[in-house]
């Protein structure tokens, strides 16, 4: 017969284990890995990393990530039978762990560090769903890419009622003979050039033929013969410009390797940059690949990454195309385009923007006066004023200046630094 004292001691005796449990399970217990890790020449090594604040559990799951294959709930066992995978968790882990401490340490963000713990997903094909997660293979596979996911749930109608929080997902490598697949666009250096010039160069002799048929009218030496010859000097390069820019527009293939691959868990820049997506949801969606939100995540990963060439591909683990941080292009509409999402416009403007302050904050240091403004905190803070249908030229620009009307010491020499900027990026 069990008595009430025996019952409440076995009782206590339960709860003890169980809290015990729950202690040992939530201990920290740091391991090493390999992680890859970008070298001075542009190349890469493993180097030999502790992983923080993961749990006892012989598991890639920690306090703030919890690293699983594809679909699966269970985080990846440190011993799993797919080495590769594993060698994957292990480089996730790390530079999202970076990427965390930046937002924290250097950013400051509450909103970061409020986050509930991320779900990674590694070597997932499926595409995203809003309504059930997940979508279904057969609708479309992915491979070569990496993207965050919103938190959501299935519809009250579902049978199956599921909640899902942020997530990142990474497609696994594939090998696509690239030439032969990617349709032209234009997307190419030697027609993008032209397309910027073009609007100068056409101005140019349209304004020519008005402006020297008007002087021949009023010096009386218009006939037919000088305005035929007038009007072939000033079309001709007109219509060489557009014949030239028809043509390039389908050399894209030109610039490209043969083959097209990334494993996007294993390059530490889009590891950063998608968590800058997560860092910045709160006012711009994840799901939408548009200039601005692209470039800010860009901006960033750079900060983190500490890298001119972002993205630089990488033996046998990328072939991806870099982005310039200094890349000097000028403004262009056609940069607003969702196709150039992928374009280093936006980074190489707020990173203009960042060189801008920094001589600024020189300049104010050595006659002992305040810095005109914490630039990382005055980009981040610009993200309050934008969202997925910003763009560059109206939308950015505004949200700077906005920003900088918040956060810098000094107002006008705040807004004349970032008017510099955007002057010397063919924003006027």
């Amino acid at each position: 017969m069990i008595t009430l004292p025996r019952l409440l001691n076995s009782l206590v005796l339960t709860t003890s284990l169980i809290s015990l449990s729950a202690i040992a399970d939530s201990t920290y217990c740091p391991k090493k890995f390999d992680v890859l890790e970008r070298d001075k020449k542009d190349g890469y090594e493993f180097v030999s990393k502790e992983l923080e604040k993961l749990f006892c559990t012989n598991k890639f799951e920690g306090e703030h990530f919890k690293i699983v294959y594809a679909r699966e709930d269970e985080a990846i066992s440190f011993d799993h039978k797919d080495k590769e995978l594993v060698k994957k968790a292990a480089n996730v882990y790390h530079h999202l762990t970076i990427a965390r401490n930046f937002w924290i340490s250097s950013v400051k963000s509450d909103f970061v560090g409020k986050l509930p713990q991320l779900v990674i997903r590694l070597d997932i094909t499926n595409a995203y769903s809003s309504a059930r997660h997940f979508k279904n293979e057969e609708q479309e596979k992915n491979y070569n890419n990496a993207w965050s996911i919103p938190e959501g749930q299935t519809p009250r109608f579902a049978k199956e009622q599921k909640k899902w929080n942020k997530e990142i997902w990474f497609s696994p490598m594939k090998k696509i003979e690239a030439r032969n697949l990617v349709e032209s666009d234009g997307s190419n250096p030697i027609h993008e050039s032209l397309q910027v010039i073009k609007d100068p160069i056409v101005s140019f002799n349209q304004n020519r033929l008005i402006f020297s048929s008007v002087a021949m009218l009023k010096f009386n030496t218009l006939n037919s013969s000088s305005l035929l010859d007038l009007a072939i000097r000033s079309a001709a390069p007109i219509a060489i410009m557009y014949g030239l820019i028809e043509v390039t527009k389908h050399m894209d293939h030109w610039f490209m390797d043969k083959y097209y691959f990334v494993d996007t868990a294993m390059v530490p820049e889009i590891i950063y940059h998608e968590f800058a997506h997560i860092a910045m949801s709160d006012t711009m969606k994840t799901v939408h690949s548009v200039p601005v939100i692209e470039g800010m995540a860009d901006y960033f990963a750079a900060r983190i990454a500490e890298r001119r060439k972002m993205y630089q591909k990488m033996k046998n683990i990328s072939s991806n195309r870099s982005k310039d941080i200094k890349n000097k292009t000028f403004y262009h509409p056609y940069l607003e385009g969702a196709w150039n999402a992928t374009s280093d416009f936006t980074l190489s403007l707020l990173w203009k923007g960042k060189m801008e302050f920094d001589k600024a904050n020189e300049k104010r240091a050595k006659k002992g006066q305040a810095a005109l403004a914490n630039y990382d905190d005055l980009i981040y803070n610009t993200h309050f004023h934008l969202d997925e249908n910003s763009d560059i030229a109206n939308d950015l620009t505004g949200a700077l200046i906005k920003s900088c009307e918040e956060k810098c010491a000094s107002l006008r020499p705040g807004i004349n630094t970032l008017q510099n900027t955007f002057e010397a990026k063919g924003l006027n």
